[in-house]
């Protein structure tokens, strides 16, 4: 098993900004699994920024052509309505992929740079295609992420539904009725 770390300056203001951190970063797995997490944080904040950062961190067959994202693809409908049921809902999901963002603090991000971390078991990873697991801090194990590397080099997500599951609610005030 190898164990991983990424840290990103925190979340790009642009997509632009997250294209070229992609670029940098997801020449490996686990770099396209952090951006992926960074595209998730951004749809909890702001759906359509959100949206426009899914586009980018998926591969291309999970995109379809439409306005919302980037260049003239979107995430597909499901992708969408999946997001919105789950990260949308559920915000704290997305942060707890960070290193710091915790159940005690209500899974608040740290200051810069975030570390993102996981591991790889052997062979899980071949020529153009992988899976990595990412550690979430309010779950008990790392969860899988399925990427395909395309043309340009670049690591994208094909399968991530284990990353957007519940994880243990953040702590908070208890509703007085």
């Amino acid at each position: 098993m190898r164990e991983w770390l990424v840290e990103v300056p925190g979340l790009p203001a642009t997509v632009e900004d997250l294209v070229a951190l992609r670029d940098r970063i997801a020449t490996t797995p686990e770099g396209g699994a952090a951006i992926l997490v960074l595209a998730m944080i951004a749809y909890a904040q702001d759906a359509a920024q959100g949206t426009r950062f899914l586009t980018v961190a998926l591969e291309a067959s999970k995109l379809v052509d439409g306005p919302d994202g980037f260049k003239g693809k979107q995430p597909g409908r499901m992708v969408l309505i999946d997001a919105a049921s789950r990260i949308g809902k559920a915000p704290h999901i997305a942060r707890s992929y960070v290193q710091g963002a915790t159940l005690q603090n209500g899974y608040a991000l740290p200051a810069p740079p975030w570390r993102i971390s996981g591991r790889e078991q052997p062979n899980d990873v071949q020529a153009d295609r992988g899976k990595t697991f990412v550690r979430s801090t309010g779950a008990d194990s790392p969860r899988p992420v399925h990427l395909l590397r395309n043309e340009r080099g670049h690591w994208k997500a094909t399968n991530w539904s284990s990353l957007e599951v519940g994880v243990r609610a953040p702590a908070g005030p208890a509703d007085d009725i």
